[in-house]
């Protein structure tokens, strides 16, 4: 019984190309090889590299600049925190909620005015918006009272609404 050997394979067209060239050429093909693989190398990692390294460099410096700028900022904010005293709030909050009202030409407009526990309750049949904001930031600022619930209603008259406030230390 005879053994079956695999058939032999020719050789890759590549070596056997390169085993008819001459020592000197195999040096040269080499030599490109090494050429075209250190290109190749320099294209696809160490250009990467050094574009990414200055994108970070960048940012880094504008991030720098951005906190430079934030503890600028912080130290502004204290020092006007520092400088700038609170005004002490108005002993009667009645006499300083009829004070606004009455400089914001708002005091005809109010339709209740009740007083209890130390909160006010007023209500406007009929108000304009840009004028109540007014008297709100106001009243906020200069008596130190807060409006804790407000119920708008639209009225038919554009920038007209029906306020109804909640107003407390």
């Amino acid at each position: 019984m005879a053994i079956a050997r695999p058939p032999l394979r020719a050789p890759a067209p590549v070596a056997y190309w390169l085993a008819k060239k001459t020592a000197g050429e195999r040096r040269v093909v080499a030599a490109i090889l090494v050429v075209a693989l250190l290109a190749s190398s320099w294209a696809a990692i160490w250009q990467p590299l050094v574009r990414d390294t200055a994108t970070v460099r960048a940012e880094l410096d504008g991030g720098g600049a951005a906190l430079a700028n934030a503890r600028r900022m912080t130290e502004e904010i204290a020092g006007l925190e520092r400088t700038a005293a609170a005004p002490a709030p108005p002993a009667d909050a009645r006499a300083a909620l009829e004070r606004v009202l009455g400089q914001q030409n708002l005091r005809s407009s109010v339709t209740q005015l009740d007083w209890q526990d130390g909160r006010a309750r007023v209500v406007f049949a009929a108000v304009g918006y840009d004028a109540l904001m007014s008297a709100l930031e106001t009243l906020q600022r200069d008596a130190r009272l807060r409006a804790v619930e407000v119920v708008l209603t639209a009225r038919v008259e554009p920038g007209t609404v029906r306020a109804e406030l909640t107003l407390a230390r």
